[in-house]
């Protein structure tokens, strides 16, 4: 059984996430300087986290980091006049270390947060290698639900 097709174990108020990408996380929390992540969907909705990350504190994340990619498309059309300029990437630095925005397609998002010692080179390129594997993962999933659909 690969990590795709595993059993979802997950929880969001009592409930078992109906899809749970969790393991998109891994490679990135290995990553020296990664401290948690949480992956969403496009309307603020937990699809996997890192352990040890409450529940609550999970989709505080999912709820704000939705709005800021809806803020970060909005502002990007205005200022570049491009409705269908994508955003790739937003990086959040503080004092404390980074916070790291991924879209993957129009459906998801990958977060992360790491300390100032991440190398945020490294961390974006793992992130990219994700997002991509994420999207493949949320079209199969999709295909899968939709009768006469393949991915």
């Amino acid at each position: 059984m690969d990590a795709h097709s595993a059993a979802t174990t997950a929880q969001t108020r009592g409930r078992p996430l109906s899809l749970d990408v969790s393991w998109v996380l891994a490679p990135l929390l290995a990553l020296p300087g990664v401290a948690s992540g949480v992956v969403l969907s496009r309307d603020g909705l937990i699809l996997g986290g890192s352990a040890g990350l409450s529940v609550e504190a999970g989709e505080r994340s999912a709820a704000m980091t939705s709005s800021v990619l809806g803020a970060a498309r909005a502002l990007c059309a205005g200022l570049g006049g491009a409705a269908d300029g994508e955003v790739v990437d937003i990086v959040i630095s503080t004092g404390a270390g980074y916070t790291y925005i991924a879209p993957a397609g129009e459906r998801a998002a990958i977060v992360v947060s790491a300390s100032g010692a991440v190398n945020i080179g490294s961390l974006a390129y793992e992130v990219q290698l994700q997002v991509q594997k994420l999207i493949k993962a949320l079209d199969e999933a999709s295909a899968a639900r939709t009768p006469g659909v393949r991915a």
